[in-house]
């Protein structure tokens, strides 16, 4: 089975962040975001992976070049104009010869589920695009579905006023799809989101999938720094590379990237320092990312930054 990985996106809300890296690039703890996807995907039996690349993705086509990875084959699509997610998913099932049902994602998110579970309820149900749907405690930041008592998708609300959510279920990036699907997709640059996914629920073709394992997207320095929160805390992890920690010096659910060194008497805590980060003695970092090459002298206290 084939997966369409959605990576044509310039990271404008991730910023300064991805100034000098793709956003399927940046480290989570130690690891570019985009590995985790990769493993989930390996994990749920899929055999290709196409990575859906826009324009200036030069650097993530350089990493994952066409080949064998994880027991997987890649293969790169470069959109060669912006084509929006419906136009990018067209795009790559004609250049990658795709035929039978497969699955898309996009490739800022991370996610755990059963992904045999969702696909066999797709096939049962008839739908021509099932969606993944996580349930979060604030639904206000993004559109939300509303299912039928058959699990059926009937509609969406962008954004819902808190408080005044219809559903608290979530579009997760992770839509199955079959081949028939695709020819419904408006011509042009256009979003799936807006305008075929609307058009299936209202005709009945639309499945949601709820799941209840963890899902965040890392579209906002926020989010994402939650996610690197949520997996050092869930893992207990203190990872840092070698050498980095000086004695004396305390890391509580954070990273420290290759390159870099901690003074001693130090605290990071909740925090991520990306490659050739200086911290000097007696430093405080709480709830932070540190990107390449930064500097902290001696002394200092940096806090949500």
């Amino acid at each position: 089975m084939d997966a369409i990985v959605l990576v044509g996106g310039q990271g404008t809300r991730l910023r300064p962040l991805t100034a000098a890296r793709h956003k399927s690039l940046v480290p989570v703890c130690n690891r570019p975001a985009i590995e985790y996807i990769f493993d989930w995907l390996a994990k749920s039996g899929i055999e290709r992976i196409v990575l859906a690349l826009g324009l200036a993705n030069e650097d993530l086509a350089t990493a994952y070049p066409d080949g064998s990875h994880l027991g997987m084959r890649f293969q790169s699509v470069l959109e060669r104009q912006r084509l929006e997610s419906g136009g990018a998913i067209r795009y790559a099932v004609e250049q990658a010869g795709i035929s039978g049902t497969f699955v898309v994602l996009n490739g800022d998110v991370y996610m755990e589920f059963d992904f045999q579970e969702a696909l066999a309820r797709h096939k049962e149900s008839g739908a021509l695009v099932t969606l993944a749907l996580s349930p979060v405690d604030d639904p206000s930041q993004f559109g939300v579905a509303v299912l039928d008592e058959g699990g059926w998708i009937r509609g969406f609300h962008e954004k819902p006023p808190l408080g005044h959510a219809p559903s608290n279920l979530v579009n997760a990036g992770a839509w199955i799809f079959e081949p028939e699907a695709v020819g419904l997709i408006p011509p042009g640059a256009v979003r799936v989101e807006e305008t075929l996914f609307p058009s299936l629920a209202e005709r009945g073709k639309l499945m949601g999938h709820v799941f209840a394992g963890p899902w965040q997207d890392i579209g906002t320095p926020e989010r994402y720094l939650a996610l690197n929160q949520m997996l050092a805390a869930r893992d207990d992890a203190t990872l840092a590379a070698a050498g980095a920690l000086t004695p004396g010096s305390v890391l509580i659910a954070s990273s420290v990237g290759p390159g870099s060194t901690i003074g001693t008497r130090c605290l990071i805590e909740g925090s991520i320092l990306w490659e050739g980060v200086s911290i000097g003695d007696d430093v405080n970092v709480r709830n932070s990312i540190i990107a390449d090459g930064a500097r902290i002298e001696s002394g200092a206290t940096v806090d949500g930054a």
